[in-house]
């Protein structure tokens, strides 16, 4: 029974590290966004900081775009790696 590795072999290893990644990348990129504004906001409560929350929203959906595009392609890569196995 075969697993799916991470190496670099005929299963395309590298190519899941590299879609893994770029689920990480945009989960990072979400959280990064939104760290100017929670700074802001832990500075003065009362702050209302309308252009670093538009660049968090912006960051948030440019973070989960990418991250969801990582993520539906390493399912579909496991997938067709798990097809050509049985």
């Amino acid at each position: 029974m075969r697993v799916l590795s991470w190496r670099r072999n005929g299963n395309g290893g590298g190519k899941m590290k590299g879609k893994l990644i770029a689920v990480f990348a945009g989960v990072f990129i979400v959280a990064a966004s939104w760290v100017p504004l929670l700074i802001v906001e832990a500075y003065d409560r009362y702050a209302m900081p309308v252009g670093l929350g538009l660049v968090a929203l912006a960051g948030s959906f440019v973070g989960g775009v990418i991250a969801l595009v990582g993520a539906i392609r390493l399912v579909i890569h496991a997938s067709r790696a798990s097809k050509t196995r049985s």
